[in-house]
């Protein structure tokens, strides 16, 4: 795993820019591309990587991965800067971002580290993307699209086949300490791991995920594979934990936050309650499935395992 501490090339046409906890990036060519926002406090930031790297040139688009506070926060800022800047992201995302209430989540979640009162500026889609796309950036370099729901509804990833990079952001989950792999399924387990799986297929020598992290070569291919276990793992713990506490929603979050999230060093760290909005997520998610399942077994299950437990 490479960590992109600060501004930086990785090939000779891709870059990381901005701060590494929340980077955007960059594919140079005759219509340059910007993949992702990160949030509003480094909006000036991120533009002054972008000038670093093509001075005065415009980039032609910005494509979103998903509506995330952390992914989309500077949009309307680069937009604003960047005349001519188009905006693409999936259908599912346009209307997300239509929404009142999806403005106001991201807006509040965009307020941290800043004395504006105004910390994020609503924007429009400009062109939907489709399943399957592929965008030409030059003669030599495209962008195709990959949908991939199940972390997001609205989710996208982007494969530029003649470098073979891969940008799945969450749609593989975020690493975590050594070899741990959070597992990042916030709507849809099913469709979450169907999307891994589909990922699978593509030939990668870089894999860009979404937190100033990236692998390359061996390490490239071999992340979803474990990432697909890990899941499924994640997945048994939170249904054993469903089993001995039922309902007690807060309870399991707080058993998997110990574990996972206060062991992170606090420079690692997302906002505790970025973090708990999305646990929250998951383990409702797992416990939709085990009650559909099984609504009765599930019910005997716990109560057993409150016995055992007394």
């Amino acid at each position: 795993m490479i960590i992109a501490s600060e501004a930086a090339r990785i090939t000779e046409n891709f870059y990381c820019l901005g701060p590494s906890p929340v980077p955007l990036f960059l594919l140079d060519g005759d219509t340059p591309v910007i993949f992702d926002a990160g949030i509003y406090l480094w909006g000036p930031e991120y533009l002054k990587s972008i000038r670093t790297f093509i001075g005065n040139r415009i980039p032609r688009y910005l494509f979103l991965t998903h509506m995330h506070f952390d992914h989309c926060g500077a949009a309307g800022y680069l937009k604003k800067m960047l005349p001519g800047l188009q905006i693409g992201a999936s259908r599912e995302g346009r209307d997300i971002i239509d929404k009142p209430s999806a403005v106001a989540l991201i807006t509040r979640l965009n307020a941290f580290g800043s004395n504006e009162s105004r910390t994020f500026e609503q924007f429009t889609v400009d062109r939907i993307l489709e399943d399957g796309e592929r965008i030409h950036v030059s003669d030599r370099l495209s962008v195709q699209v990959i949908k991939t729901p199940g972390h997001t509804r609205d989710m996208l990833s982007y494969y530029i086949p003649e470098l073979k990079i891969l940008m799945p952001s969450e749609s593989v989950g975020v690493p975590g300490i050594g070899d741990h792999i959070f597992s990042e399924f916030l709507v849809d387990y099913d469709v979450y791991i169907q999307s891994l799986q589909r990922l699978l297929h593509y030939d990668v020598d870089y894999l860009i995920l979404s937190h100033g992290t990236y692998y390359t070569e061996n390490d490239a291919r071999e992340f979803i594979p474990r990432a697909i276990e890990q899941t499924a793992m994640f997945r048994d713990k939170i249904e054993s934990l469903l089993a001995l506490h039922g309902d007690d929603y807060d309870t399991i979050a707080r058993i998997i936050k110990q574990e996972e999230y206060d062991v992170l060093d606090s420079a690692g760290k997302q906002p505790e309650s970025a973090y708990m909005l999305n646990l929250n997520a998951k383990i409702k998610t797992i416990a939709k499935i085990t009650k559909k399942k099984d609504p009765v077994g599930a019910l005997r299950q716990t109560a057993d395992a409150r016995n055992d437990a007394l």
